[in-house]
C-alpha cells in the first residue's frame, strides 16, 4: 500500500496531465458524436452514433473516476500514514562509490561501500511574498511538536487552489497535509497538523498555488524542525 501512495505522491502531476490529455480527446470524441446524433437521418447510422456517444461517455466518468481517486489518495490517505512509510531508502552505489582501503599489511584491501546521497529541498525566501503567497506561521526555523497550525496568505491573480505539503529538509518527497479553493487572506491555511507520528529531524514546510490554468506557481517554503515528544 504504501509503495502505491508512494507512486501516487511522486507522480501527481504527471498522471493528472495524462489524463487531462485523456479527458480532451473523449470530450471531442463525445462531442463528435453528439453532433452525428443530432444530424442522422436513418435508424441504423444515429443508432451506431449513439454507441459512440456512450463509449466516449463512459470513457470520460472512468477517467474522472481516476482522477478523483487520485486526489482523495494523495490529499487524504497518505497523510494519515506515518512518514516513514514514505521515507525513500538510500541506495548503495555499487561503482562509483566504492573506495579501497589499505589494510595494515599493506598487502589486502577493504571495499568500502558509501551511500548515495538524497537531494536537499531548495529553499527561496524570496517565493514568499506577504500579501499573495505567505507562511505566517510557524515561523523559520521554528521548532514543532504535536498539533500544529499553519497561518497564512493565498491571494494571487488567476487562482485555482492551493496545497500545504512538507518533506524531510534532504529529501525531495512532498507529502500534502491539507489543500483548499478557496482565497486566504492572513488566515488559517491548516486547523491541526499533527506531527506527533513524525520523526524528529529538520523538514520544509511549503504553501504551493496551482493557478486557474493549471500550473504551479513558486512554492512559497520555510525550515522547521520537528520535535517528537519523549515516550
Amino acid at each position: 500500500m504504501a509503495e502505491v501512495l508512494r507512486f501516487f505522491v511522486q507522480y501527481e502531476s504527471a498522471l493528472y496531465f495524462i489524463l487531462g490529455l485523456g479527458g480532451i480527446l473523449y470530450l471531442y470524441r463525445f462531442w463528435l458524436a453528439w453532433q452525428e446524433v443530432s444530424s442522422a437521418i436513418y435508424g441504423l447510422e444515429r443508432e451506431a452514433s449513439r454507441g459512440r456517444l456512450n463509449q466516449a461517455a463512459i470513457t470520460l466518468g472512468f477517467l474522472l473516476v481516476l482522477a478523483l481517486l487520485i486526489f482523495i489518495m494523495v490529499t487524504f490517505v497518505a497523510t494519515t500514514l506515518p512518514a516513514q512509510e514514505f521515507l525513500a531508502t538510500a541506495t548503495l552505489d555499487l561503482s562509483g562509490g566504492a573506495s579501497d582501503i589499505p589494510t595494515s599489511s599493506g598487502q589486502e584491501t577493504v571495499t568500502v561501500l558509501t551511500a548515495t546521497p538524497l537531494p536537499t529541498v531548495s529553499i527561496d525566501p524570496e517565493a514568499c511574498i506577504t500579501d499573495s503567497l505567505n507562511i505566517s506561521a510557524p515561523e523559520a526555523g521554528e521548532t514543532l511538536q504535536g498539533a500544529v497550525e499553519v497561518r497564512g496568505t493565498v491571494d494571487v491573480p488567476n487562482f485555482g487552489f492551493y496545497k500545504i505539503e512538507y518533506a524531510r529538509a534532504e529529501e525531495e518527497l512532498w507529502l500534502t497535509i491539507q489543500a483548499g479553493r478557496n482565497i486566504v487572506r492572513d488566515g488559517v491555511l491548516v486547523e491541526s497538523w499533527d506531527t506527533s507520528r513524525l520523526p524528529t529531524g529538520g523538514y520544509v514546510l511549503q504553501l504551493i498555488v496551482i493557478d486557474s490554468a493549471g500550473q504551479a506557481l513558486e512554492p512559497c517554503r520555510i525550515p522547521v524542525r520537528i520535535q517528537t515528544a519523549e515516550v
